[in-house]
């Protein structure tokens, strides 16, 4: 059995949660649906994929077969800063969830291997957690920190 330390996930989840939310509040009314360039996703595409992400682990651990989800430009538009709001309130319940989620499963459960074709073949659910879902927001909230340098929202993060 490998030991997983449980608590120290969920720590991380909510972490990489809090940071990713951090920069989204950074974002100037306005700016909700700015984007680098035409085809990359927005801060609220961002925000909604992360949103999405989350949905799907929660999914992937009741119906293994799961296939995998995409981000995409232009998923959603806000078209106020109100829905904006919401959209974060949601990101936040979604991080919640994620580490109560987290917090429930004990070491066989995240040691248990079921296919996930992102990686081709059978990984642990402590991997789907770790590299699919909290990394993948890593990735994304790198993002978000390049996205408010471009958008001229703020010098460092």
């Amino acid at each position: 059995m490998i030991d997983f330390d449980i608590r120290k996930l969920s720590d991380l989840s909510n972490a990489v949660r809090e940071s990713s939310l951090k920069r989204l509040k950074l974002v100037a009314e306005g700016f909700e649906n700015w984007r680098a360039f035409e085809s990359a996703m927005s801060f609220a595409d961002i925000a909604f994929h992360l949103i999405e992400a989350d949905r799907w682990l929660m999914k992937k651990l009741e119906v293994e077969d799961l296939a995998p989800i995409q981000g995409r430009a232009g998923a959603i538009e806000i078209l106020n800063r109100e829905d904006y709001i919401a959209l974060l309130d949601q990101l936040e319940a979604t991080g919640r969830e994620r580490a109560g989620l987290i917090d429930d499963l004990d070491e066989e459960h995240l040691a248990k291997m079921i296919y996930d074709a992102r990686y081709g073949d059978k990984v642990s659910i402590w991997w789907i957690i770790m590299r699919g879902n909290i990394d993948h927001e890593i990735h994304h909230r790198g993002q978000l920190a390049v996205y408010l340098r471009l958008a001229g929202l703020i010098k460092d993060v």
